[in-house]
């Protein structure tokens, strides 16, 4: 069979957005909107948090288990706020507006974009406080075409890790990447150890298990 001729048999699968959301797979990880309560509730708790260890600082609001399901558009608004937050921790000067900024980025991305969009919300909230930090705007040439890099390390960073949708993986795949880019910029974060930190695979249904470089190995 030619090229030409496979090209003429292939045809796209296409999935309603629209009717995923309202199917019995959805959850809140697509089903949230840019007002969801839940982001409000974990963006108020992030800024309590006196860590300069962002996954320490995650790990410590997941804890607290109220609020804050296993999948959920709220990972889209944290990442960012407690990157930020924990520069500011820090000693770095970060403002309330920029903290307010990164929050308010992360509401615009809707529920399931990793898997329609291509653009996993946890990396793309990380990918937002970077932008801050650099100064990056959609006309800025030189800001905007290393944002772009960024991105895609962190795109390619979990693409690699693989597996099924998870959240939390999302987001320490996106706090590892961020903590290399950032120091690039000058804005240092302690060393933090990600291998085998979840402690969150019993509330995942589809928790990829031993096959996840997150889950908690023995020995």
């Amino acid at each position: 069979m030619t090229d030409r001729a496979r090209e003429k048999t292939a045809q796209p699968r296409r999935i309603s957005y629209a009717q995923f959301r309202s199917a019995v797979q959805a959850d809140a990880c697509c089903a949230g909107t840019a007002g969801d309560s839940t982001t409000d509730l974990a963006a108020l708790v992030a800024r309590q948090t006196g860590h300069t260890e962002p996954a320490a600082a995650l790990d410590e609001l997941l804890s607290q288990g109220e609020g804050t399901p296993v999948h959920g558009v709220w990972h889209h608004a944290l990442v960012g706020e407690l990157l930020l937050l924990c520069l500011r921790n820090a000693g770095y000067s970060i403002s309330e507006e920029l903290i307010d900024e990164v929050v308010d980025r992360g509401r615009q991305i809707p529920g399931g974009a990793c898997g329609f969009l291509g653009a996993c919300g946890a990396l793309a909230s990380a990918a937002s406080a970077y932008a801050i930090l650099l100064g990056s705007t959609p006309v800025a040439t030189e800001p905007r075409e290393r944002l772009l890099e960024f991105s895609a390390k962190l795109a390619t960073h979990l693409a690699e890790i693989g597996g099924s949708r998870c959240c939390k993986k999302s987001s320490y795949a996106a706090l590892e990447v961020a903590r290399h880019g950032f120091a690039e910029l000058g804005f240092e974060l302690p060393e933090e150890k990600f291998e085998g930190r979840c402690r969150f695979f019993a509330q995942n249904d589809t928790c990829d298990g031993v096959e996840c470089v997150y889950f908690p190995r023995k020995g």
